[in-house]
Order: structure tokens, then C-alpha cells, then sequence
């Protein structure tokens, strides 16, 4: 029995090929190089645009059909991963960061960004005060295919991202160096134990910009207190160390350590706390502001 493999405009479905992914080739091919393309489709290699590419151009886009190769599933649907959008005190925190960032330059600016599958942080941003620009990371494979497929979507967002990375913010940012970032939003909506290295070292190494935010939003690690599992995390050395007598709380100890931070990385104030609740999770917003001199 033959089936057959889809074509559009000239290049078969299949993998990364995505309509989505080609349609942002064919509008960006004739004033951007295919390894600044491939960079902002977050690809590692400008190979993949090269042969579309060559396909788009040998077919000068009729759509035809042929004899399948193996069947691939293009977008997963990502499992274990936030999927929270919305709420009064989401909404709330959402402005304080638009706030800060349009306190800051457009011009020359690059936002590095954890959007998740709706960049309803960046649509807020760009709606307020457009002109602003993003490097876009997302570590889950199958929430970064969503991402590209909705950012491919909007043009608005399309034409504000600089780059995109299926990676963490940790890997993004090794080799970075000072002021690679006008400001950061690190949404990461989890325990501050996860997350405690990767914003000490963005911050020893002045990532961000003098005068630029770095947004953090955490989740009050109250589960991790105590827990055998997590029993050498920063939260239960801390307690260790500076609470051994005392009753502490997740919000506590979360407070504590963005304070240990800040304090030991100089050049940076806390500027706004804002303690919410999402859904049932307890949530904290911490912007931090990188001096000037």
C-alpha cells in the first residue's frame, strides 16, 4: 500500500521542517545569511537552512507529493513542564517586570528571556513599548518546538528575537561575557536550589548590563526543607548553618538567599519583592537592578 509524505512549497514535512520554519526561511533567506537564520530558528548547524534552501529553490515553490520516508512526529506535547499562564497574581508580576524593562534603552537591547510556550511576557512587553529584542532559551525539546512554532507565527515576536536556544540558561551563558544582556526576565517558577548557581554566576560575571534588570521568579521551596532528598541543597545548608534552632519557612529561606546573593555580588540592589500566589503554588518575584556608577 503507498502513502504519501506531504510537501510544502517544494520541501517535505518532516522533522524540523516544519511550515512554520519554512515560511520564516523564505520571508528572512534574501536579507539574512543562512547561519544568522539558523541561529535565530535555534539550530546548531546553518545545514538544515542550506537544504531548504536548495529545495525551495529547485521547486520555486509547487507543492508536490512522493513516496514517504519513516513518519516522524513534528511537535510532542511537552509533559512536566509549567503551564500556568495566567491568574491576577501572575498578571501583576508580569507588569512589575514590563515596568522595569521599559524603564531601559531599546535601542541596541537583548533581553535574554525564558518565554515557555506563549511569550506572554515578551506580546506584554512589545505591546506596551515595542522595539525591545530577545534571546529566547527553553531547556525542554518539545516546549522549545512549540516556542519556535508560535514565535514563527507572530511577527511582531518573529522580528524582535535575535536568538533562540534549546538549551538551559546556564549552558546559553558559559561563554558569554560581561554586558552580553541589556536585562534578563528569569521566569524559572521553581525552587531557588535549582536555579542558585545559575544566577550567582550570571551575576559574578556582570551578564547583565549596568542599569539593566534581572527579573527572578521563584516558587517558596517550603517541600524542600528538611527533605532527605535534599538534604546537602543551599536551602537545608543554610538552615543548617543559620537556623539550627529556629522554625523557618520556604518563603524565608527563598528571601534569605536572593538577600546572600545580592549582598555578595556587588553592584546589584533588590528593587522589588512581590510575594503571589499561583494557583495553589506560592510564588515570589524578585527584580534586581544592576547599578551605575
Amino acid at each position: 500500500m503507498e502513502t504519501t509524505e506531504k510537501i510544502y512549497k517544494g520541501v517535505p514535512l518532516s522533522g524540523i521542517r516544519t511550515p512554520e520554519i519554512i515560511d520564516a526561511i523564505i520571508e528572512k533567506r534574501n536579507s539574512m545569511k543562512t547561519n544568522e537564520i539558523a541561529e535565530l530558528l535555534g539550530f546548531d548547524s546553518f545545514r538544515p537552512v542550506n537544504a531548504i534552501c536548495r529545495l525551495l529553490n529547485k521547486e520555486n515553490g509547487v507543492t508536490t507529493t512522493k513516496a514517504p520516508k519513516k513518519p516522524r512526529i513534528i511537535v510532542k506535547d511537552p509533559k512536566n513542564v509549567f503551564k500556568n499562564y495566567y491568574g491576577s497574581g501572575k498578571e501583576k508580576a508580569r507588569q512589575l517586570i514590563a515596568d522595569s524593562i521599559k524603564a531601559t534603552k531599546r535601542q541596541s537591547s537583548n533581553i535574554l528571556t525564558l518565554p515557555a510556550e506563549k511569550w506572554e511576557m515578551e506580546k506584554n512587553i512589545l505591546k506596551q513599548k515595542p522595539g525591545y529584542k530577545f534571546t529566547a532559551v527553553e531547556r525542554v525539546k518539545e516546549t522549545y518546538q512549540i516556542m519556535i512554532k508560535n514565535m514563527v507565527n507572530n511577527q511582531i515576536l518573529f522580528d524582535s528575537v535575535i536568538a533562540t536556544a534549546n538549551k538551559s540558561i546556564g549552558e546559553i551563558t558559559v561563554n558569554d561575557g560581561e554586558d552580553t544582556y541589556s536585562s534578563a526576565i528569569l521566569d524559572y517558577c521553581g525552587f531557588i536550589d535549582t536555579f542558585y548557581d545559575e544566577i550567582d554566576d550570571m551575576m559574578k560575571r556582570n551578564l547583565v548590563k549596568k542599569g539593566g534588570y534581572i527579573a527572578i521568579t521563584l516558587s517558596e521551596n517550603d517541600r524542600v526543607i528538611g527533605h532527605p532528598n535534599h538534604i546537602n541543597s543551599q536551602t537545608n545548608q543554610y538552615i543548617r548553618n543559620c537556623y539550627a534552632h529556629d522554625e523557618v519557612t520556604g518563603a524565608k529561606v527563598t528571601n534569605d538567599l536572593v538577600n546572600i546573593l545580592v549582598h555578595t555580588n556587588t553592584g546589584y540592589e533588590i528593587v522589588q519583592r512581590f510575594p503571589y500566589k499561583d494557583t495553589k503554588v506560592k510564588m515570589q518575584l524578585f527584580i534586581i537592578k544592576r547599578i551605575d556608577d
